[in-house]
């Protein structure tokens, strides 16, 4: 027989079901049920899968509700932040079982949420025979000594003052750590704020009563970010702000803490329209995180909005450097990628607006590698190039979006756009296409649109040349006028005259031309002036050429 003895193998417990219990326990009540313990049990499962209002109405459906059934009613008051509600029903639980340590906890509690600080410590001396043991004794201890701190409460005796602060110095870690425990988890910053940084003031060398207090303040400050409270935000990290200095010493809260300070007062001071102090901010977490994606986009975006965008410039490269699968980021499918090509579109745009093609043309092409076929960003690059003078790239794009769009009209007018037009005869082939590419393509719209705008663009080519024209006729007509009759070369004049007029009646039938493939008044009365114009010089060239 061997020698190892065996066992009979023990299940793991199951985890609870609570969903499931519910069902049974509904069930069990429709079909008439009238055990109050199966109504305390299925209001128990509702409070746990977060069905508080269920909750509260079933357990209020007990005829005869005992000390624990207004216990869990005072609890889902108090989930609620029904303080007042609450504190009636934890009260009259106490009252129904006058032993209850659990429920005289929880008056506590509810009385520390409603800022009844002198009527805590009354309390308290009330709990301390209840309590079940000399440790929880002692913690109460150590929590009157806290709220009789409180300027609103201190009895103004000094010796009392040091005793109680004596009393606080000499927590244990364990104790502190409960105390934090218990104001952070109150979620009432009203309540937990002024205690946890008399604490803080009170153990200035300890670093989770310095850790504890900051983080109350980051999310206190936090929900007034997400409102928009911006001053009051700011007024509330403010005097936390010294805290960057002093790097190093036993006041210096967390690493992360910190940071999560110096960039929440950054986001304030930028809202605030204080750049260069949120600039500040940025940059003295970054010195203590180095490089993060995060901190380099709000310094960008606080030199953006500043109006310096090439300050910005450097630090929106960094960030896109930056965003790879280190940086923390929501759990949603290809949000990187995502983010980083919606970011690198708008930049295009915002450079183009500001005429720094060079600087729109980096960022489109980033976005055109992380997505090679998207066709929105191959006509942006199309046309970036084009005005950047590059008709090589302009026409390997092109061929590439005739790719990814085979049967898009628009393009044969996109081949137009490349060619490099200087010249009246230019002008007027390309006015020819255009009218072949309309009659190919009658009523689409998009064909007409980029139409209208390839001739307004030609427009201003035309007026140049019409005022290049006028400005040799009226040269020619001041040396004339400078010169007696006698001393002017009139056959040289008629010849030089004729050419002028034949270079206007070329220029007014390309003109003439425009006006039949354009609708909008604003450029059909642009183009009647122009050609008024040309007639009016036309006719002084002819007068003088003979």
């Amino acid at each position: 027989m061997s020698s190892i003895a065996e066992t009979v193998p023990v299940a793991l417990p199951a985890a609870p079901n609570l969903a499931e219990a519910a069902r049974f326990f509904e069930q069990a009540i429709k079909v008439g049920c009238q055990d109050a313990q199966v109504a305390y049990m299925l209001g128990i499962c509702y409070k746990r899968l977060g069905r508080f209002l269920e909750a509260r109405t079933t357990l209020r459906k007990i005829a005869k509700p005992d000390a624990h059934v207004l216990l869990q009613l005072g609890l889902l008051s108090f989930a609620e932040k029904d303080y007042l509600q609450a504190e009636k029903e934890f009260l009259e639980a106490w009252q129904q079982k006058p032993g209850s340590y659990e429920a005289a906890y929880n008056v506590l509690l509810t009385r520390l949420c409603l800022g009844q600080a002198q009527a805590c410590i009354a309390l308290i001396r009330q709990l301390l025979p209840l309590a079940p043991s000399d440790e929880e004794r002692r913690f109460l201890s150590l929590f009157e000594a806290l709220l009789s701190c409180l300027p609103q409460v201190a009895s103004g005796s000094p010796n009392g003052d040091k005793e109680r602060e004596g009393l606080l110095a000499s927590m244990t870690a364990e104790e502190e750590q409960r105390l934090l425990g218990m104001l952070s988890g109150l979620g009432q910053f009203e309540a937990a704020y002024p205690l946890l940084r008399r604490l803080a003031g009170l153990r200035p060398k300890s670093s989770p009563a310095q850790e504890a207090y900051l983080e109350v303040v980051l999310i206190q400050a936090k929900n007034l970010v997400d409102k928009g409270h911006w001053d009051e935000a700011k007024e509330l990290l403010s005097p936390l702000s010294s805290l960057a200095a002093s790097e190093g010493t036993g006041k210096t809260p967390p690493r992360p803490a910190h940071i999560a300070l110096l960039n929440m007062l950054g986001c304030c001071a930028c809202m605030l329209q204080d750049f260069e102090l949120g600039v500040w901010y940025f940059g003295a977490a970054m010195s203590k995180v180095g490089n993060d994606a995060w901190l380099n986009q709000n310094i960008a975006l606080a030199h953006e909005w500043h109006g310096r965008l090439d300050y910005a410039d450097t630090h929106w490269n960094r960030y896109f450097d930056l965003l790879d699968r280190r940086t923390p980021v929501p759990p949603l499918p290809n949000y990187l990628e995502a983010l980083a090509f919606e970011g690198l579109g708008r930049l295009a745009d915002a450079y183009c607006k500001r005429d720094k093609w060079n600087n729109a043309l980096g960022y489109l092409q980033r976005a055109h590698r992380l997505k090679p076929s998207d066709p929105d960003t191959l006509e942006r690059l199309f046309h970036l190039y084009n005005q950047l003078k590059r008709p090589e790239d302009a026409r390997k794009t092109l061929r590439r979006l005739r790719e990814v769009r085979p049967n898009d009209p628009q393009f044969d007018l996109y081949e137009l756009d490349i060619r490099d037009v200087r010249t009246v005869d230019d002008i007027d082939r390309m006015l020819g296409d255009i009218r072949k590419t309309l009659n190919r393509y009658p009523n689409d719209m998009r064909v007409e649109e980029r139409a209208l705008a390839m001739v307004a663009n030609v427009l201003p080519l035309m007026e140049r040349m019409s005022r290049q024209l006028t400005d040799q006729l009226n040269k020619v007509v001041d040396q004339m006028r400078r010169l007696p009759s006698y001393q002017v070369n009139w056959p040289a004049v008629r010849e030089v005259m004729r050419d002028l007029q034949d270079e206007f009646l070329r220029l007014r039938r390309v003109t003439n031309k425009c006006l039949s493939l354009v609708s909008s008044e604003e450029h059909r009365r642009a183009i009647r002036d122009l050609i008024a114009h040309m007639d009016r010089k036309i006719e002084l060239c002819h007068s003088m050429g003979g």
